[in-house]
């Protein structure tokens, strides 16, 4: 499996659906890009844990300990192992789901280190579905940094004023 390095607000912005010119979707996708390196080492973290198909125990429970710690509520794991959590939106909009999955379809004792080859990652699993995995814990710390600026999530990689400025413009401009 092969996973080039771009960025997830990058690619987000490249797909036509994306209102880019909304200051609320240019904000979400600015924390984003600012904190790509942390959500591509979540992302090799989570790799070199192996989950083969109905063995993703012990990366379903780091990736657990990854949702409480980033402050998401009634992280649980349920009767056949799906890791679920909670975070509360604000207003009235419609529920939002995003979702990953656990397992590889590599065979247990495949090796799952990643090797980095120029801006190229390669491990079994890295795309299908490590990745996924990645932008969840990524939304869910851009969720947080936009709620509190002083999150300990942010650790340096968007500065306070440039949330409160972010906000501040978001604010101004209300979608829909």
């Amino acid at each position: 499996m092969l996973l080039t390095i771009p960025t997830l607000a990058a690619s987000l912005a490249a797909q036509s659906s994306l209102p880019t010119s909304n200051a609320k979707v240019r904000a979400a996708l600015d924390i984003l890009k600012a904190d790509n390196a942390w959500t591509i080492q979540q992302q090799i973290e989570l790799t070199q844990i192996p989950a083969p198909p109905f063995k993703e125990a012990a990366r379903g429970a780091e990736y657990k300990k990854r949702l409480e710690a980033l402050g998401l509520r009634n992280v649980r794991v349920d009767a056949v192992g799906n890791v679920i959590a909670e975070r509360k939106g604000v207003g009235a909009g419609p529920t939002v789901v995003i979702a990953g999955h656990l397992d590889t379809v590599f065979p247990e004792g495949t090796d799952v280190t990643v090797k980095h080859d120029g801006d190229k990652l390669r491990a079994p699993g890295i795309s299908d579905d490590v990745r996924g995995l990645a932008v969840v814990l990524a939304v869910a710390r851009a969720f947080e940094k936009w709620a509190n600026p002083n999150s300990p999530h942010s650790e340096g990689r968007a500065s306070r004023a440039l949330l409160e400025e972010a906000r501040s413009t978001i604010a101004a401009h209300p979608m829909g």
